[in-house]
């Protein structure tokens, strides 16, 4: 008798670290280093999380001395830059090599996971094409990526719920709620409830606003063709700055 066996797709990270406006990957990289230290699935970063924090330190100060605009300030934050990019470059790759596949596992780390194509349905399952930040605290901008013969989409998103207190390795009950606020999913959390959002036209990234920073949000797709809709997607994750 043959037994079948279901292939599981790697995560991979969303990298795009370039793009982003020096306060959101400041804020990015800030989130990863909190991820990852202490982090009992990615014991042994390939990037000391010591130099790791030193470069996010130095990055942001040089962003902050660049704003007079002297060309000296803003190559030594070109500089700076690079050194906190490459670093969360090498974190990425260790993060998707230990995280045994497993979406639980990843998201502690502070990085977003980029959408996996799923099943199969009337029309393509949609994926995004990035995750980002706004341009203020409690906003999310979502690209989508067209697929053939959609005419509309569906967007949900919506809380994970935090680690538990002792699944998060503190013992204290006097733990503040806006601590555990921003701590992980627990494994195999989805969230309680879902927002759905309507699509017309992807030509323009979708803000979602009025989310609560700190808190890390799981964000699904769904096309709509001809003959029905898609499957929804894998969730893609981000914490809201």
């Amino acid at each position: 008798m043959s037994v079948s066996k279901t292939k599981v797709s790697p995560i991979r990270a969303v990298m795009g670290f370039n793009a982003l406006t020096d306060a959101n990957l400041v804020v990015l990289a800030n989130g990863v280093l909190k991820g990852l230290t202490g982090n009992a699935s990615f014991p042994n970063p390939t990037v000391p999380l010591t130099t790791f924090g030193n470069d996010i330190t130095a990055y942001s100060n040089a962003v902050t001395a660049a704003l007079d605009g002297g060309k000296n300030a803003k190559a030594a934050r070109e500089k700076a830059k690079k050194a906190v990019v490459d670093n969360l470059r090498q974190l990425a790759m260790y993060v998707e090599s230990n995280c045994n596949d497993e979406m639980a596992i990843f998201t502690t780390s502070g990085f977003t996971a980029r959408a996996k194509p799923s099943a199969s349905g009337p029309v393509e399952v949609p994926t995004f094409k990035s995750l980002d930040y706004g341009t203020h605290p409690g906003q999310i901008l979502a690209s989508i990526k067209s697929v053939p013969g959609a005419k509309a989409y569906n967007m949900r998103y919506g809380p994970m719920p935090p680690t538990p207190p002792a699944a998060a390795g503190s013992s204290s009950s006097s733990t503040p709620a806006s601590a555990q606020a921003t701590a992980g999913a627990a494994p195999g959390a989805t969230p309680s409830s879902w927002t759905i959002l309507n699509v017309a036209t992807i030509k323009k990234p979708i803000s979602i606003d009025n989310l609560t920073s700190g808190t890390l949000y799981a964000f699904q797709l769904q096309a709509l063709g001809m003959k029905g809709l898609s499957a929804w997607s894998d969730s893609s994750t981000i914490m809201c700055p």
